[in-house]
């Protein structure tokens, strides 16, 4: 299954609504204090540069998320782990602290259970469907 279609799966698995207040989400998925460091970054074209990072974090993620399922699935640790390790940057980044720790970890396991593994791996597609909902209410919140 691609990873988003298993995103939306799991986006309509929860219980509560997808779309709550932008306050409740961003106070328990996104550090908006870690945004507001980037707010005195301006792009090239004066657009807002905390609009872009959010936009190659959302264009990124799905691929690293599925890059980290096919490497569970085939066991190859090295790129599981890289692939970790390079998401949980991209997340700390932008402060989506509940997907870097999963990201942590995913780096952090010895690999000797693949059900570890796994539940790790849908731990983190979990997290990307809160910090998905969040970075778009934050995106929005911007554009208006």
């Amino acid at each position: 299954m691609l990873v988003e279609q298993r995103v939306a799966s799991l986006s309509n698995e929860r219980n509560d609504p997808l779309v709550t207040t932008t306050a409740s989400i961003t106070n328990d998925v996104l550090d908006l204090e870690t945004l507001k460091a980037f707010e005195k970054v301006k792009s090239e074209d004066s657009s807002d540069f905390v609009i872009e990072l959010i936009d190659l974090y959302l264009e990124g993620t799905t691929q690293r998320i599925q890059a980290i399922r096919e490497a569970a699935f085939e066991k190859e640790w090295v790129v599981l782990k890289h692939t970790a390790h390079t998401l949980r940057g991209s997340s700390s980044t932008l402060g989506l602290h509940r997907v870097a720790q999963v990201c942590k970890e995913l780096e952090a396991t010895s690999f000797s259970s693949s059900d570890v593994v796994d539940g790790l791996v849908q731990a983190l597609e979990l997290r990307f469907v809160e910090a998905r909902e969040a970075l778009i209410a934050e995106r929005k919140r911007r554009l208006a």
